[in-house]
C-alpha cells in the first residue's frame, strides 16, 4: 500500500526494508542535532528519504510516546540546525504504530544539493556514504566543494609559488601553438595561469600542472606511476612481482611524452603468418587507446585528492589505468562514448591546443573502435571505489600468443603454460629472432645476465630450446628452438 503523496515508491513495507544510499530511518527519539545531520548527509549527497518514527529493526514507535512538542521541532531542524537550508519536503504520515495505536511518522524527501555544501552550526559536513551518514575529513569537504561548485580547484592560487617556477621551455611550445608574440609572462597572464597576490605573480593550481617546473613540490598529488608486473597479478613480499616502475611528476605535457616512451618501451609485438606467407608483427595494443586512456586520466583526474596518482599497471594480460575521481557531470559509465563533462576545462583547453587531447569525445570513440579493430575485447571502464575510474585493456594473450600462432612443434604447446613468465617471454623472443644470446635474453625479461641464464638452462631441461654456440663462453653463440 503506498503511503506517501510525494514518493509513490515508499510504502508500508519498503519502510522495513534495509537502508542504503538513498534511505535511511531513525526513532523518534533521535537527538534533534544527529536528525539534522542525517538530513544534510542525503542533501551533500544524491537525496533521499529520511523516514522518522521507525526503529533501526523496522518498528513504528511514533511520535505519540515524545508529544507534539517533539514532532513539530523535528519538522523545522533544518532551519535551526543546517546552513544553507537544504531543500526537501516534509511530510505527515497517519500509520497505525507497533501498539496497533494511531500515531505519525514524519518523512523527509531531500533534493540533492548541486551548487552548494550544507554544514550545520559547528561547521561540520555529514555526507551519505552505501548505508551510512558520515563526517567528512577537511579534504574530503575540500572535494565536496570542488565537486559543488563553491571552489575551483584550478584557479586557487599556489601561495608558495613564483615566476621562477616556470618551465620556460613549455611555455615556448605552448606560444607556437597558439601563435602568439607575447612574452612568456603575458601569456600566462591573459590566460590566468599566473595572478598578481599581493603585489606577487603566484602561479594557480591548472598554471602549475601546466607549465611549473615541478609542480609535485607543491601538489604531490600530480603524478604519474606506471608499474609492469611478471604474469597477471599483483604479488608481494617474497613473491614480489614487479619487473619495472617509474613515476613521472613534471607538468603534464612532459608527463604525457615521457609515460608514453616508457610504456611503448615495455609492451610487446606478436608476429603472425600473413597470407602472403611472410611474418607480420603486429603490437600488444593499439597505442591509441592506451595513450589516449591516459591523456583522458591526465585531463580529467580530480586533482583536488590529495592523497592519489594516476596509476597505470601493466600486466600479462591487460593494462590497467586507475584515474582519481569520479565520472563528472552526467558521465556515466554507461554514457562514456556519448557524453562528454571536464572537470578541469582551463587544463583541458590547453592540452587541446598543445594537440594532445581530442574534442567532442572523439578519443574515447575511437578507443573501442582502435581496439576493435585490433579484434580484441572491449575497453572496459568502471567506477571500482565510486571515487576514482578504471579503464581495463585486454590484449587476448591466449589467443595471440606467439607460440600458438607461429610454433608447430607440439611439445613446446604442451609444456607452454606450465612455463614461468620470463621463460614465456624468452621462448618468444627466440622464435621471433630466429634465436637469441644471453645478454638479448638478459635485457627482454629485465633481469640480470645470472638470472636469464638460468632462466635459459630450466628451458633447455625442459627440452624447448637449445644452445648452438660453440663454447660455453661463446660470446656469438645463440638459443634456438629444440
Amino acid at each position: 500500500m503506498i503511503i506517501s503523496k510525494i514518493n509513490k515508491s515508499i510504502t508500508l513495507e519498503s519502510l522495513k526494508e534495509p537502508e542504503n544510499l538513498y534511505f535511511d530511518r531513525k526513532s523518534a527519539k533521535v537527538d534533534y542535532r544527529d536528525l539534522a545531520n542525517e538530513l544534510m548527509a542525503f542533501a551533500n549527497a544524491n537525496g533521499g528519504t529520511l523516514a522518522v518514527g521507525i526503529t533501526d529493526s523496522g518498528e513504528i514507535d511514533g511520535f505519540n510516546s515524545y508529544g507534539i512538542t517533539k514532532l513539530n521541532d523535528a519538522q523545522k531542524i533544518a532551519s535551526t540546525y543546517l546552513k544553507p537550508c537544504p531543500i526537501y519536503e516534509a511530510e505527515l504520515i497517519k500509520i497505525k504504530n507497533r501498539k496497533n495505536e494511531d500515531d505519525t511518522i514524519l518523512l523527509f524527501h531531500i533534493e540533492p544539493s548541486m551548487n552548494y555544501v550544507v554544514r550545520n552550526s559547528k561547521d561540520e559536513v555529514y555526507c551519505r556514504q552505501g548505508d551510512s551518514s558520515i563526517k567528512l575529513t577537511h579534504d574530503q569537504i575540500r572535494n565536496l566543494e570542488y565537486d559543488r561548485k563553491e571552489k575551483n580547484f584550478e584557479t586557487e592560487i599556489v601561495l608558495d609559488s613564483s615566476i621562477e617556477d616556470i618551465d620556460k621551455e613549455i611555455v615556448s611550445l605552448f606560444k607556437k601553438k597558439i601563435d602568439t608574440d607575447l612574452g612568456d609572462i603575458e601569456v600566462l597572464i591573459a590566460r590566468g595561469y599566473l595572478r598578481e597576490v599581493s603585489g606577487k605573480l603566484k602561479f594557480t593550481n591548472a598554471g602549475m600542472l601546466l607549465f611549473g617546473l615541478n609542480p609535485s613540490k607543491y601538489l604531490p598529488c600530480a603524478r604519474l606511476r606506471v608499474i609492469k608486473f611478471e604474469g597477471n597479478d599483483f604479488q608481494t613480499g617474497s613473491s614480489m612481482n614487479i619487473i619495472k616502475e617509474s613515476t613521472f611528476d613534471k607538468n603534464l605535457y612532459r608527463i604525457l611524452n615521457e609515460a608514453k616512451t616508457f610504456i611503448n618501451s615495455q609492451l610487446r609485438e606478436f608476429s603472425f603468418l600473413g597470407s602472403n606467407g611472410l611474418f607480420e608483427k603486429h603490437p600488444e595494443y593499439p597505442e591509441f587507446a592506451w595513450y589516449e586512456g591516459i591523456v583522458n586520466a591526465v585531463t580529467h583526474r580530480d586533482y583536488s585528492n590529495s592523497g592519489e596518482q594516476i596509476l597505470v599497471k601493466i600486466y600479462n594480460n591487460r593494462m590497467e589505468i586507475l584515474s582519481p575521481g569520479r565520472l563528472g557531470g552526467f558521465v556515466t559509465v554507461s554514457t562514456i562514448r556519448v557524453k562528454r563533462y571536464s572537470r578541469n576545462p582551463q587544463i583541458a583547453r590547453a592540452l587541446v591546443e598543445f594537440g594532445i587531447v581530442r574534442e567532442l569525445n572523439e578519443g574515447v570513440k575511437r578507443i573501442y573502435k582502435e581496439m576493435n579493430d585490433f579484434c580484441l575485447k572491449e575497453p572496459d571502464y568502471s567506477e571500482p571505489d565510486r571515487n576514482s575510474v578504471l579503464l581495463v585493456l585486454d590484449n587476448d594473450i591466449e589467443n595471440r600468443s606467439n607460440v600458438n600462432n607461429i610454433v608447430n612443434d607440439d611439445k613446446i604447446k604442451g609444456i607452454w603454460k606450465k612455463l614461468s613468465y620470463p621463460e614465456q617471454k624468452a621462448i618468444e623472443f627466440i622464435i621471433n629472432n630466429n634465436g637469441a644470446t644471453r645478454e638479448e635474453i638478459s635485457a627482454v625479461i629485465g633481469r640480470s645476465r645470472s638470472v636469464a641464464i638460468n632462466v635459459l638452462n630450466k628451458l633447455i631441461e625442459k627440452e624447448a630450446i637449445v644452445w648452438t654456440g660453440t663454447a660455453k663462453t661463446d660470446a656469438y653463440g645463440k638459443y634456438k628452438l629444440k
